[in-house]
């Protein structure tokens, strides 16, 4: 079973367990600034839980997620249906192209998931964001939770694990990304890159 498949076994069930903690979204979202008539690209969108907190900062721009799970794409389609700035769109970032350039690119609870990390992040930065904007990788659990969890889950998840927020930011000015912020506690853990 690949990640895909994976993601689609579980994907009836996501909303169900999971937590959907509104302070730690905000405090995560603030790091970027989002104003009304932004074009943003939610990475890994899974349901769209990051959706409603997008655009209600957002409500005029477009909003684009993708994901590698056609049931959790499916899934968000039904329920923002609604929602006319927003699309979604069955998408691998690691081995597709990404069509558009936007202002904010965002990955939420999923940066573990990719196979090649540092190098899908530089190609996102390089060809999807705008000049000025910025990326965020973010996630509203520590990363020894978050570890943890994984572990005990499905094999095909049990890898996917964050490394200490200080060697990440390295790994990334390595290849050349300017990375402002990268914080981590026991509630929160998350990078920014500006493009500029």
């Amino acid at each position: 079973m690949g990640q895909a498949e994976f993601f689609d076994s579980i994907a009836n069930q996501w909303d169900d367990f999971l937590e959907v903690n509104e302070e730690k979204i905000n405090t995560l979202l603030s790091k970027l600034n989002i104003k009304n008539n932004t074009n943003i690209l939610d990475v890994g969108t899974g349901t769209g839980v990051l959706i409603p907190f997008i655009n209600k900062l957002n409500p005029n721009g477009n909003i684009i997620g993708v994901d590698i799970s056609k049931g959790m794409i499916n899934i968000a389609s039904k329920k923002f249906k609604d929602m006319t700035n927003v699309t979604f769109k069955l998408v691998n970032i690691e081995n597709e192209i990404v069509n558009g350039e936007y202002d904010k690119i965002i990955l939420y609870s999923m940066f573990p998931h990719l196979q090649n990390r540092t190098a899908t992040i530089k190609s996102l930065v390089d060809n999807n964001l705008k000049e000025d904007g910025q990326l965020m990788i973010a996630h509203s659990n520590s990363r020894e939770f978050l570890n943890n969890m994984h572990k005990e889950k499905n094999e095909v998840v049990r890898e996917d694990r964050l490394i200490c927020v200080k060697m990440q930011k390295n790994l990334f000015e390595e290849v050349g990304l300017n990375v402002v912020e990268a914080f981590e506690n026991d509630d929160i853990y998350y990078l920014v890159i500006n493009r500029n």
